[in-house]
């Protein structure tokens, strides 16, 4: 009889994290589903260490690695899933997260609703003294209120649930994005064009994690997002133009003009430096400016992707 949850779980280099993640699933209400640890080219003790919990657990655990042992990327890492579902629903999770113990219950309430996807919520341990977890924290579905709709741009492998065969016809995430930023979005782009799938905000299906960037490194994943896989996703999806409102930024309006020139780099420098140096609960305002200008920067600095 298949489980009732496969979870998906993407690990690169980050054994003590996924230990603590994997161990967490023996604290579910819900026993009845099996992890697929899918490994995206481990140089650590990655695989030792899953062989040998896996000897020592009452957890299905799966393991599963690209052919080359090399690394792909989180999206191909992934689709490493797809030949090896057979449950009713699929549950992402980052191997850096550690889920709370009634997390599949609170995505299965969700599901049983109807057709629909459970965007789950990603708690950060350290977001009172890192500005970028603190950031997050106040961004994207975390504005709304639990369970209610949400726009299909805040889904987020990070934490996820849906039918099976969502993931399955979609044939899983784009593989030609291999560097950081907008898999996610190009993914839930997808299912919204094929399914228009409600999407539940489910606050409740928590999960916990450490925030390891600091807020320079992250704008810079900005920028490297603007330059590769948004200039991607504007290729392989013209009419996609909301996304980071590219579309009416690139404009020829008096406003997208007045866009352009707010988000000139001169501006967004001086956003960052204000980000650095005032207290967390003042510099949200001037991260999203800067996260605005890098990544207009990026877009506008980098080359057309090859032909997706």
């Amino acid at each position: 009889m298949n489980a009732l949850f496969d979870i998906i779980i993407p690990t690169y280099n980050n054994c003590d994290e996924l230990l603590a993640c994997i161990h967490g699933f023996e604290q579910q209400t819900i026993k009845d589903f099996r992890l697929l640890i899918c490994i995206d080219g481990s140089t650590d003790d990655t695989i030792e260490s899953i062989e040998y919990l896996c000897s020592h657990s009452t957890l299905h655990i799966e393991i599963l690695q690209h052919h080359d042992r090399l690394n792909h990327g989180r999206n191909a890492t992934r689709n490493l899933a797809l030949p090896h579902i057979k449950a009713e629903y699929l549950a992402f999770l980052d191997s850096d997260a550690i889920p709370a113990p009634d997390f599949l219950e609170q995505h299965l309430t969700i599901l049983r609703k109807g057709f629909c996807v459970s965007a789950g919520d990603l708690i950060y341990t350290n977001a009172d003294t890192n500005a970028w977890a603190n950031y997050l924290h106040t961004r994207g579905k975390k504005r709304f209120e639990s369970e209610e709709l949400v726009p299909f741009q805040y889904i987020t492998t990070g934490n996820l649930a849906l039918p099976s065969k969502i993931f399955i016809e979609l044939g899983g995430q784009d593989e030609n994005m291999r560097l950081y930023g907008g898999g996610d979005t190009e993914f839930a782009y997808r299912l919204h064009m094929q399914f228009h799938v409600p999407i539940h905000y489910a606050k409740q299906a928590i999960a916990f994690s450490f925030m390891q960037k600091s807020l320079p490194f992250a704008l810079n994943q900005m920028q490297q997002f603007g330059a590769v896989n948004l200039r991607y996703i504007r290729k392989k999806h013209p009419a996609f133009s909301e996304i980071f409102r590219i579309g009416e930024i690139i404009g020829d309006s008096m406003q997208s003009s007045l866009m352009r020139f707010v988000l000139n780099p001169f501006f967004g420098k001086i956003s960052e430096l204000f980000a650095i140096i005032l207290p967390h609960s003042f510099a949200n305002p001037f991260i999203a400016h800067a996260v605005g200008s890098r990544i207009f920067f990026g877009f506008k600095t980098g080359k057309d992707p090859l032909q997706p």
